[in-house]
């Protein structure tokens, strides 16, 4: 077969012989790269003159692009394609200096040149060949990484590189000269900009991520029309299509020619164009940083802390393998996010009775859930009302057309949301307006959506009139929460064990084995005992176990601390306590969390101390409680009086400049000044951020907000303390802790564990948090236990602390035998005088109540309901209320969204209800109540309990009450899990058991009278 392949006809737009060869090996390359998306263009000619300029760097004429033969003889010259010359002024423009012709087609003013010109670049189209050395025609393909580093000379070869180089120049030219011609929004859509969810400097879903293909695309034609180094086509090949190569050399390119045309008097200022601006965005854009991420470089080791040698690369070498294990990891739970996302944006949700019966969708979230419910989508909302907020978002009210109930949704303040209009079946558009859940109203009708600024002042009438869809957009959102994970990891590879690294010690402590721990030890760089809490804690304030976890986080030479702190050991007040007496010592502290509902919980308990506190943070994510202590918020207190006096001087201007405007040189005077008064505002600002940062003694953030820059500047923190630890990946925390000499983790492994999407990512180990790993480091030296529990009646905390914590959980006498009895104004039953009570939808002899039976959500969210269970709860709750219990100390819970859904709907009918909370277990860990009732939901002949196995996630369901909990459930379904048989048999054997039977609230079957005995 031939090795190249000839067109068969001649192009109907520019002329170009069809019999001019193509290599056949264009495509070789490119299907490396994506082979699906290649096939799928069609390369015709079309007078269309933007087609045109996407497929040829010089003309309107189309490059096919054609699949190399396997017969094609490796390193043989590839003929060049036959391009007739551009009529577009593009090369004219560059080209119009020295010897080279100028263009008729664009009239330009005489310009005097300035004295050191500097030479303009020949764009070179000869065939002069590069001769490879010795070296060169040696390199193999096969060695050549894969990474994002871009491929250089060490790499690729000069002739190579030289090749690269002049198809980029050519590339460059055309991209400058459209910008020249007005043409340049045709170029922005050349490369994939800006597309669907904004532009890559803010994220969007299409940005640099679909940018980086077309841009490999678009450079193939520039690329093949510069002959190829003879004897190095593979490696031509390898660059090609290597994305961060030829961005690279295009950046270098452009730049050259940008300021080609400068010194030809055509831009005032390289930097100020738009093609250098679109550069730059592209160049800061978190999904591009991801893909052009250059292979951290480990700097050679050094005995920094006196260890040998030896250990140290050993400790190296464990380091470098984790962060390549984990970055790993993270990328492929980032594929998993995205693929989820687009296929949550694109989904249609069908209208009740309108579609088969919907299958659940398992997804693998956390240890043992099975399930993820599909409930971050809200449909056929109306804008009801806008509003400005902190930060000048704007807060935008949606409602449920007919003032209905909004449907089932694992929406809740903070998440990431994407807003955009619908039709009546819930199809979303394609453009859509990025913000954050604000507030969700307590009446369950309404959300405040927080929407960006960027999206200008006319949100509202965008939306107003329209149906809108609302999508967690965790996926998308998440981007640069990924991009500070990986950062995070490069710089624990890169610096962990560099002695200017303040955390050295932390890292030497997780990477070391016993023997560096105790090397440590002895030569007195570590210590692990208490420190010496004598005037410090007042006597009888904190227990045994709590003083502990206070003299160990107070030890200077102690590099890390694990405190772990079960249900209602009093965790938070601890941390507190800790973070008063640090302070009080002199250092300055940094407090993270992995949601910005514990960060705000911190903030609140913090804030009555006297500490000097600041919250960093968007505003839209910081709750309205703790407003006050924001960075944002302190600087605009302190800037008000500034501000006011600026706003007068810039009126006052502005009137000055109304005045003169036929004045010339006066208006321009009075613009700078304009210009010069905004200056001094950024400036002003700037060093009010800095003041208040660096006189903070207390800074508080997530864990991935801690990677912010404002903080970064502050340089190393005494202390760094890590709250709810257990729900966080490992890669996050590091963020916070390689800014700190010392590191506590506070939180409890045996509750929540971190939410993973990938089941591979998951069997990888990115489920496990590092305070799991931790605590098993080092025979438990680490870890520290709180063991004294204040909350739950002792047969409650019994089996917590037999199923989850090694029967090491204590209860103290303070509410070991308290009971809803004992509340004021609660009379005295037998069910305000049972701790532990059972409602059994089964009946004596084995058969199932009528009406028990579990129900897969219609609306095709994959959640469950049981409406007998919800009958059941409704009466169990009016007993409650009968007996004396306030509604307010009532809290119901149920693993699914869709049963509780039901149950909001069925309590709204009673008014006397109210104040009742009902949610699902996972909103609820942090929480407590007095009576919790937990709707199990599930019933089936097959025994499937899906995630109620998950024993971390029941573990956070019982040690929410603290006088009485009911569990709601079908017995025979639940006891084939054993975990949670054993949960039932540890009911019958300290509460009390009772056969319910559903049916309405008013009518027979439900009555449970709490004054007869119960049917054990």
């Amino acid at each position: 077969m031939e090795a190249i392949t000839h067109a068969s006809s001649a192009c109907c737009c520019c002329g170009v012989s069809a019999a001019a060869a193509v290599p056949k090996a264009f495509l070789t390359a490119s299907i490396v790269f994506q082979p699906s998306i290649l096939f799928k263009r069609t390369f015709t000619c079309s007078s269309s003159r933007l087609l045109q300029a996407s497929l040829c760097p010089v003309s309107s004429s189309p490059i096919p692009f054609l699949i190399r033969n396997s017969s094609t003889t490796p390193g043989s010259p590839l003929p060049r394609p036959r391009l007739q010359s551009s009529p577009r002024p593009s090369s004219n423009l560059l080209r119009s200096s020295g010897g080279r012709s100028g263009s008729s087609n664009i009239r330009k003013k005489k310009i005097s040149r300035p004295q050191r010109q500097k030479p303009v670049v020949v764009v070179k189209r000869t065939s002069e060949e590069c001769v490879p050395s010795l070296e060169e025609a040696s390199i193999s393909v096969r060695t050549l990484y894969q990474n994002g580093d871009p491929l250089g000379r060490r790499e690729l070869g000069k002739c190579v590189v030289r090749w690269i180089s002049q198809g980029m120049r050519s590339m460059a030219s055309d991209f400058a000269s459209a910008e020249v011609q007005g043409e340049f929004s045709e170029f922005r859509h050349r490369m994939g900009l800006p597309t669907i969810g904004g532009t890559p400097a803010d994220g969007g879903a299409g940005g640099a991520a679909i940018g980086g293909l077309a841009f490999v695309i678009q450079a193939q034609p520039y690329l093949y029309a510069v002959p190829m180094p003879k004897g190095l086509e593979a490696l031509c090949f390898k660059a090609c299509t290597h994305y961060p190569t030829l961005f690279d050399h295009f950046q270098r390119e452009l730049r050259d020619v940008l300021q080609d045309l400068q010194c030809q008097a055509i831009f005032s200022d390289w930097r100020a164009t738009e093609s250098w601006k679109l550069l730059k965005d592209i160049a800061n854009s978190a999904q591009h940083r991801a893909a052009v991420r250059k292979t951290p470089q480990s700097r050679p080791i050094h005995s920094g802390m006196g260890m040998e040698l030896e250990k140290a690369k050993a400790m190296q070498a464990k380091i470098e393998d984790f962060v390549k294990h984990m970055s790993e990891l993270l990328r492929i739970e980032r594929d998993s996010e995205l693929e989820f996302t687009q296929e949550e944006l694109n989904a249609v949700p069908m209208p009740n009775g309108k579609q088969d019966t919907p299958k659940p969708t398992e997804y693998l979230v956390s240890h043992g859930q099975a399930q993820q419910e599909q409930c971050d989508t809200l449909c056929n909302l109306n804008a009801i009302s806008s509003s400005i907020g902190l930060g000048g978002m704007h807060l935008v009210l949606f409602k449920v057309e007919g003032n209905h109930r909004l449907p089932p949704t694992t929406l809740s303040p903070g998440d990431t949301v994407c807003v955009r209009t619908c039709n009546s079946r819930g199809e979303g558009a394609t453009s859509c307006m990025q913000g954050f859940v604000n507030n969700l109203g307590e009446d369950g009708c309404s959300i405040i959506v927080a929407l960006e600024s960027r999206h200008g002042d006319p949100t509202f009438s965008k939306l107003f009139g329209k149906n809108v869809r609302i999508d967690r957009i965790q996926g998308l959102a998440d981007a640069l929460t990924y991009e500070r994970n990986c950062e995070a990891l490069m710089l624990l590879q890169k610096n962990g064990l560099q002695k200017k690294n303040p955390s050295i010690l932390i890292v030497a402590t997780l990477f070391g084995d016993k023997e560096d721990i105790m090397w440590l030890q002895q030569n007195n760089i570590v210590e692990w005992g208490q420190a010496n809490l004598d005037g410090l804690i007042e006597k009888g304030k904190f227990d045994e176990s709590q003083r502990k976890a206070i003299a160990l986080g107070l030890n200077k030479k102690r590099p890390i601390l694990v405190v772990q702190g079960p249900p209602g050991t009093g965790k938070t007040g601890l941390l507190k306590e800790l973070i008063t007496l640090a302070v009080q010592q002199g250092e300055r502290v940094l407090v993270t969390a992995p949601t910005n509902a514990a960060v705000d919980n911190m903030v609140e308990k913090l804030s009555d101390v006297g500490l000097n506190i600041v919250r960093v943070g968007n505003p839209a994510r910081i709750s309205t409680i703790v407003a006050s202590k924001s960075l944002g918020h302190i600087v605009d207190d302190k800037l008000a009086v500034f501000k006011k006096e600026f706003e007068r001087k810039k009126s006052d201007l502005r009137k000055d400049l109304r005045l003169c405007l036929n004045d010339d040189s006066l208006a321009a005077g009075i613009r700078q000044l304009l210009k010069q008064l905004g200056k001094t505002l950024k400036k002003k600002e700037k060093d009010t951020i800095k003041e208040v940062l660096s006189s903070a003694e207390v800074v508080l953030a997530t864990n991935t907000g801690a990677a912010d820059p404002l903080i970064r500047r502050l340089g190393a923190f005494d202390l760094v303390i890590i709250d709810e630890a257990g729900q966080a990946i490992e890669p996050s925390c590091w963020i916070p802790i390689l800014q700190g000499k010392r590191c506590i983790l506070a939180g409890d492994q045996c509750q929540l564990a971190p939410v993973i999407l990938s089941r591979k990512a998951m069997e990888g180990g990115l489920g496990i948090s590092l305070m799991e790993s931790a605590s098993n480091m080092h025979e438990g030296m680490l870890t520290t236990k709180l063991t004294l529990q204040y909350r739950m009646h002792d047969a409650i905390a019994s089996w917590a602390s037999k199923e989850m914590y090694d029967g090491l959980l204590q209860s103290s006498p303070l509410v070991s035998s308290h009971l809803l009895v004992d509340s004021p104004f609660v009379k005295a039953t037998w069910i305000t005088q049972c701790p532990l009570l059972l409602l059994d939808t089964r009946m004596p002899y084995g058969s199932l109540y009528i009406g028990c039976e579990e129900h897969l959500d219609p609306a095709g969210t994959g959640s469950f309901y049981n409406e007998g269970e919800a009958d059941i709860v409704i009466q169990h709750i009016f007993n409650l209320i009968y007996s004396g219990v306030l509604p307010s100390t009532i809290a119901v819970q149920s693993p699914y969204v869709a049963q509780v859904q039901l149950l909001r709907d069925r309590l709204d009918n009673y008014p006397e209800a109210s104040g009742v909370e009902i949610a699902t277990i996972d909103s609820f860990q942090g929480r407590e109540a007095d009576a919790v009732i937990i709707s199990m939901v599930r019933s089936n002949t097959l025994g499937a309990v899906g995630f109620l196995g998950d024993s971390r996630r029941m573990n956070v369901a019982i040690t929410r009450a603290r006088k009485h909990v009911a569990v709601v459930c079908d017995s025979s379904t639940i006891c084939h899990n054993t975990f949670l048989a054993r949960l039932l048999r540890h009911i019958r054997r300290f509460g009390r058991v009772r056969h319910a039977e559903p049916g309405s609230f008013e009518g027979p079957g439900l009555s449970i009278d709490p004054l007869l005995p119960s049917i054990n």
